[in-house]
């Protein structure tokens, strides 16, 4: 039976081709002519599997002479991929090796011992020829090692915490309530140092290693994890720590460098002075000089200057004798040591 949509003729007739086949597969038969009995360990017959090889062949040499795929390469590889989860669950579920299918798997292990040696010798020599040319962890992908080493490690150091021991050597208890024991504590404060210490001197930021700005420890990203992460209790705890032990040698409490005794040495004490909200004495105004009528006692405005007093007098026709002028100046500006 002919139809006018195409799409629906070819969805009727792959549901005719499964129904068909399901029905020969379930009577023991070839699934291909419904004659025969299929071949021991196949799906298939002798005569339609051999007829079906040679359509094959014929196939993929026709297209190799085209210089075109034998298959659609994303399908092909989803295909693939399907067909060796579907092995892997069956071997799985039967004991046997994943790869050869043949000896049991190793015990904790989904291959067996001469498979999982055949895959180290790989492992091993393809990771030599990568570091051969010079190459990030041997040619691997170097996100998916660091991810599998992350994980790793996440593994290992629960292991050891429910152990009772030190998580970076595994073999002494932790020290103090923390999770890693003394000499460990001890290595790791005194290589934070040094690559502080080194960072510090090259004018790089003491956490990432990136550039800083007017010599600053941290660069800005680094800043505001910094702050985000640390409480203020704890700041201020360290800042009262570095104060005490600066004072004590003689020494800036700012930055560090010698202060005769004073807490902060002359360039620190000057900035503080001048960031302050302390009063600093009387203010420095500029002058004014007011203009008052004698006559009507009227003031005829307030000048910033004794040119604009003059051109007042001139404007109002009026002799210096018949006005009062009342200058007003800071008392500061007679100081001449003031800036």
């Amino acid at each position: 039976m002919a139809y006018k949509d195409i799409e629906v003729q070819r969805a009727r007739d792959r549901e005719r081709f499964r129904k068909r086949t399901a029905d020969r597969i379930a009577a023991g038969l070839c699934p291909l002519c419904g004659d025969r009995p299929p071949a021991s360990e196949r799906r298939a017959c002798d005569p339609c599997a051999a007829r079906r090889n040679k359509a094959s062949r014929a196939r993929d040499a026709r297209l190799r002479a085209e210089g075109k795929p034998r298959r659609d390469p994303v399908k092909s590889r989803a295909y693939e991929r399907e067909r060796t989860r579907h092995e892997h669950e069956r071997r799985s579920a039967l004991g046997l090796c994943t790869r050869c299918g043949k000896a049991p798997a190793a015990p904790d292990r989904a291959s067996c011992e001469p498979c999982l040696e055949k895959r180290r010798a790989s492992d091993r020599a393809k990771y030599a020829a990568g570091k051969a040319a010079g190459l990030p962890y041997g040619g691997a992908n170097a996100e998916a090692k660091r991810r599998a080493a992350r994980t790793r490690s996440k593994k290992r150091q629960k292991a050891r915490l429910d152990a009772g021991l030190c998580i970076r050597c595994g073999h002494n208890p932790p020290a103090d309530g923390g999770i890693t024991c003394a000499p460990c504590r001890d290595k790791r404060q005194a290589a934070e140092r040094d690559q502080y210490v080194a960072r510090r001197a090259a004018g790089l930021c003491v956490r990432c290693g990136g550039p800083t700005i007017d010599g600053l420890s941290r660069c800005a990203p680094c800043g505001a994890i910094e702050d985000a992460r640390h409480s203020p209790e704890r700041k201020n705890a360290q800042s009262r720590q570095r104060y005490a032990r600066r004072r004590a040698a003689g020494l800036c409490t700012d930055c560090g460098a010698p202060s005769q005794g004073a807490s902060r040495c002359t360039p620190c004490a000057e900035r503080s002075y001048h960031r302050s909200a302390y009063f600093k004495g009387i203010p420095v105004w500029d002058p004014s000089w007011t203009v008052i009528e004698i006559a009507t006692g009227e003031p005829l405005g307030t000048f910033d200057s004794e040119a604009d007093v003059a051109l007042c007098l001139a404007f109002a026709k009026l002799a210096r004798d018949q006005v009062e002028v009342l200058h007003d100046a800071s008392p500061m500006s007679s100081f001449t040591s003031w800036t």
